[in-house]
């Protein structure tokens, strides 16, 4: 452009030169004719050469076409700078628009990311927040049965995926075993106890061996893993590990009828609802197994105390206590209140009936209300209470007496040496301890070996 401009600028002063010089180049030669036919001499070459060598003022005027032609060329080198200048503030404005129409585009490509990066951003918070709510909703399911299926129900409705299914691995990790679905090919892959070989073909087979999130779209190699009959309308899918810290003891498989519909970003999101979700199943799992163990306990625990209740109440002489509004006298255990009772409480420790609460009304009509049936079940439960504590009491007394009677025997005995003096000692503690009881002790004699 440059070069075209200078180009452009030599030629027309040039071009204004030559005109100019051209113009000047009049001057003389009407000078000359004029003064040839002024000097009354024959119009021709040799008359106009004579008059021009001989006529000095004529040799001002033959300078006309030079000083003509340099001014011609000055005012073309003017005409050339404005038109340059002209040029220039034609490629300025060119550059402007070029430009202008450049700054429009990247506005235009610049407003179009934006809007794709605010609908990415808007998916992501709804995305965040329906993980949020899915949390919420599944921490507050403490049994496993419940929980699994809740857990694909919410997450298929709140984040609108065609098919969820959550894996178990089994106690040999060999087999990724579907526990709960939502969709109904899901369920009947339930109905047939659908699992899968830990670490074979199939992204939850990967998953549940590597503990890694994978991706599958419906294109390329990922294709070949679209061939469930049970969900034909699979395009994309989505397996997460379920673990807690290095150990996966499961999967969640999410499909979607949207073909290449999961990205990277989509992975790192999901990839945290699989934490909440592996939380909440292991949650579930400590629940149910401190249930389990609880129950055991107390099943234990009211055998125990059954047991020792029969034992405590096979000693007792007192078979209960009867009151007559008067007085209260003891029935003895094989007698019988022959008085028709209106209203028997059970008194019960742990699941163990230790008794009877009974009460009579002379009125045979009467009818308990039922603060009053409160009141007796309360005074019954704590009466049964206080029963218990009364025993332990009892029997922690016997076993202190028992363990000082013992140690009073040790002490003595202990400072003996003399065989004779330990036997005779410690048959004297013992029965003093026991009295009216005869004791002996005898030793064995054994054959020798043969």
């Amino acid at each position: 452009m440059i070069n075209k401009s200078n180009h452009m600028r030599l030629h027309e002063t040039q071009r204004y030169a030559m005109f100019g010089a051209v113009f000047g180049f009049t001057f003389p030669l009407f000078g000359t004719v004029l003064e040839v036919i002024f000097s009354n001499l024959p119009l021709n070459i040799l008359n106009m050469l004579y008059i021009q060598s001989t006529e000095p003022l004529l040799w001002i005027v033959d300078t006309a076409p030079i000083v003509i032609g340099l001014l011609a060329g000055y005012a073309g080198r003017k005409q050339d700078t404005l038109s340059e200048v002209n040029e220039q503030l034609r490629e300025r404005e060119n550059e402007l628009k070029n430009n202008q129409a450049n700054l429009e585009q990247y506005a235009n490509e610049r407003t179009a990311e934006l809007m794709i990066a605010n609908q990415r951003n808007e998916h992501r918070a709804a995305q965040l927040e329906s993980i949020a709510h899915i949390s919420r909703t599944i921490s507050s399911t403490q049994t496993l049965d419940a929980l699994l299926p809740q857990i694909t129900e919410t997450i298929s409705e709140r984040l609108g995926f065609y098919h969820i299914g959550i894996f178990l691995l089994d106690a040999q990790k060999e087999y990724a075993i579907l526990v709960a679905a939502n969709s109904p090919g899901g369920r009947r892959m339930l109905t047939r106890s659908h699992r899968l070989p830990v670490g074979e073909t199939g992204i939850v087979g990967n998953v549940a061996k590597t503990g890694q999130p994978r991706l599958a779209l419906d294109v390329g190699h990922d294709a070949v893993f679209f061939n469930n009959p049970d969900l034909p309308e699979t395009r994309s899918e989505i397996a997460l590990p379920l673990r807690i810290g290095s150990n996966t003891f499961g999967a969640i498989d999410v499909q979607s009828t949207k073909s290449q519909a999961f990205t990277q970003e989509d992975v790192n999101i999901l990839s945290t609802l699989a934490e909440q979700v592996s939380i909440a199943i292991q949650n579930a799992r400590s629940y149910q197994e401190s249930q389990e163990a609880l129950a055991q306990a107390e099943i234990i625990s009211s055998q125990l105390s059954e047991q020792q209740w029969s034992q405590f109440l096979s000693r007792q002489i007192v078979g209960g206590y009867h009151f007559d509004g008067v007085e209260a006298r003891q029935l003895q255990p094989s007698s019988q209140d022959g008085t028709a009772h209106s209203l028997t409480i059970p008194l019960t420790l742990r699941g163990t009936r230790i008794g009877t609460l009974k009460l009579n009304a002379p009125d045979p009509n009467r009818i308990w209300t039922e603060e009053e049936i409160a009141l007796a079940q309360a005074t019954a439960d704590r009466t049964a209470l206080a029963i218990e504590n009364a025993r332990l009491l009892q029997d922690a007394q016997k076993r202190a007496a028992k363990e000082r009677t013992i140690g009073e025997i040790s002490s003595k005995i202990g400072s003996l040496v003399s065989l004779e003096n330990i036997v005779q000692t410690t048959i004297q503690e013992l029965g003093s301890t026991l009295p009216g009881t005869e004791i002996a002790i005898q030793f064995t004699q054994r054959k020798p070996r043969q």
